[in-house]
């Protein structure tokens, strides 16, 4: 399909958009999940944590920030990946310009005619050198090295332990280090490329600020009275009778 570069600039802030949308939910996991921690360790004699509970939550934590640091990092064109946003602007760095950088500025009414040069200056950051009129696509290629190179272990075990069950590979771990690190350098390439997005506004903490309350539902015990599990053997057929389907 033959786009010219207004079209093509508009579907890359659209699939740029989805990129930071994703990533802010794994910042917002993070919060979500240290918090968590922080109960457990805070008031363990009264949770009495056990293996079976501690394992699960690992699980579904840890799975879903390896999938979704993948998921950025994937090179597949028919996804909107933060890595793919980044190729489309080495592919096509005419349609990001210093032109169009400036007009979103002075279009921008909450930015005083004195700080307005000061924010276009901020288009340096991606030109080649000076005034130049475009990005340079060199400077993209070493955030997309630097993207890969953070999230090289946890893409590594995501392919080969969560997403298959590689037997050549069974021994491979994930320090929680290296899944931070991953995280974190996701969201400053994203910090770095929203300004390029959005040139009028200055993209602070990832990590959102967790709504009053959202820890009631931890207050209270959840089992009631007499509660027992369902039997094992019932549940495998079991199919949900009212849930939505996934993703709505």
């Amino acid at each position: 399909m033959n786009m010219d570069l207004d079209e093509r600039w508009s579907r890359w802030c659209e699939r740029f958009d989805a990129a930071e949308h994703d990533i802010r939910t794994l910042f917002l996991n993070r919060h979500i999940w240290l918090s968590i921690t922080e109960m457990w360790e805070k008031n363990a004699d009264a949770i009495e944590l056990n293996t079976l509970t501690f394992n699960w939550h690992i699980n579904l934590y840890v799975t879903t920030q390896c999938t979704g640091i993948r998921r950025e990092c994937d090179a597949d064109t028919t996804t909107s990946s933060l890595q793919n946003c980044l190729q489309e602007l080495i592919k096509f760095p005419k349609m990001a310009t210093r032109s169009r950088f400036d007009a979103s500025v002075e279009a921008h009414p909450a930015i005083p005619a004195a700080a307005k040069s000061i924010q276009k200056s901020k288009f340096d950051e991606f030109a080649a050198s000076g005034q130049a009129p475009e990005i340079d696509p060199d400077k993209v290629q070493k955030d997309i090295d630097r993207l890969l190179d953070a999230a090289k272990t946890t893409r590594l075990y995501t392919n080969k332990i969560v997403a298959h069950r590689d037997h050549k590979h069974a021994e491979i771990t994930l320090p929680w280090v290296d899944l931070d690190t991953a995280l974190n350098t996701v969201g400053d390439v994203l910090k770095r490329y929203f300004t390029l997005r959005n040139p009028p506004e200055i993209k602070g903490s990832l990590t959102p600020e967790l709504p009053l309350g959202w820890e009631r539902p931890y207050q209270a015990a959840w089992c009631p009275p007499g509660y027992m599990p369902p039997r094992a053997k019932s549940l495998d057929d079991y199919v949900h009778p009212t849930a939505p389907p996934v993703g709505t």
